[in-house]
């Protein structure tokens, strides 16, 4: 069978059904809910620059179309007088960005190099963006990068088997953490789990695992070891994002959708799995969530009849 981690990598991009009424709101717990993109096509996946301000994003004129990424500054956007840059070629597949510690440049995955691998760009415009080559083992297939304060990436990879004891012992993993430099000197597979997310001050990573049938949230030491699963029950958590003081995960959630990802909402939880609170609710889906430095958490979310990018402010938690 193959691994749930996987499909629910692309789960969050389906779209609701015309019987679903309620749009996407906030809880008690969060505030300030507003649209950031605004645009005829779909609009996914946010990733904010570390200072802020700017963020960029996937661009698809529908959910079954290539997508490319596009940039704005935040303010711009917020204001609605974006102007829009795009950072990959609407030739080729651009998606799942994730920025450098210093914010000059990209890693995401694309197709210019033949085949769905992650590639770094650099320059803040498409004129002043290349190809870099691989990022990771050439022979993977790596996605959702993560990059670490000093510059290591995180990645999830396809299904393999690892080998021990002289290739006499053989574990089997539907989906795999791997950590890899930019140049490609080799890849450190730090066992089953996808999704990763770095922690502010690099010690460790936020993940998704299936436990007992389901995928939950785990945290582990920067090196693969340590790993503690802080969520559970009966539906799936995926997609973590730390807080920008290391204190709190947000992450994505079908809690209460019964059978399927017909829905999905935003949730906050300590490192340590303690106060689990939901900061948005509604019969849409909600998902893919980056916490940012200026202290919003940026989403896509189809509140209307697109995907397209918001942002919240969680309430301070109380104790």
């Amino acid at each position: 069978m193959r691994s749930l981690l996987l499909a629910l990598t692309s789960l969050p991009l389906l779209a609701c059904s015309a019987s679903v009424q309620r749009a996407v709101t906030t809880t008690e717990a969060a505030t300030q809910m507003q649209q950031v993109t605004r645009s005829h096509t779909n609009e996914l996946d946010p990733a904010l620059s570390p200072d802020a301000k700017t963020i960029v994003y996937e661009v698809a004129d529908s959910l079954d179309a290539t997508p490319h990424l596009e940039a704005m500054d935040v303010r711009d956007a917020v204001s609605g007088r974006p102007e829009r840059v795009e950072y990959s070629s609407r030739n080729v597949m651009g998606l799942e960005p994730a920025w450098m510690p210093d914010g000059s440049r990209l890693v995401f995955v694309s197709n210019a190099l033949g085949a769905h691998k992650l590639v770094e760009t650099i320059g803040p415009s498409l004129e002043e963006t290349r190809l870099l080559g691989y990022v990771g083992d050439p022979s993977f297939v790596a996605a959702w990068p993560a990059v670490s304060p000093d510059g290591t990436v995180a990645m999830t990879l396809g299904k393999m088997d690892l080998f021990q004891s002289g290739w006499r012992s053989r574990r089997r993993l539907d989906s795999a953490l791997g950590l890899s430099d930019l140049v490609g000197s080799g890849t450190k597979v730090l066992g089953e789990g996808t999704d990763p997310a770095w922690s502010p001050d690099g010690t460790r990573i936020a993940f998704s695992r299936v436990a007992a049938g389901r995928a939950h949230l785990f945290v582990m030491n920067a090196d693969g070891t340590g790993a503690t699963q802080i969520t559970e029950g009966t539906d799936d958590d995926v997609h973590p994002s730390w807080s920008p003081d290391g204190s709190a995960l947000v992450f994505c959630s079908a809690r209460g959708a019964g059978a399927g990802w017909t829905q999905a909402n935003l949730f906050s939880v300590r490192p340590d799995g303690s106060w689990l609170v939901q900061l948005t609710e509604g019969d849409r889906i909600a998902c893919r969530p980056d916490w940012a430095k200026d202290g919003y958490i940026y989403f896509h979310a189809n509140a209307t009849d697109r995907f397209h990018i918001w942002r919240i402010r969680p309430a301070a938690p109380r104790g």
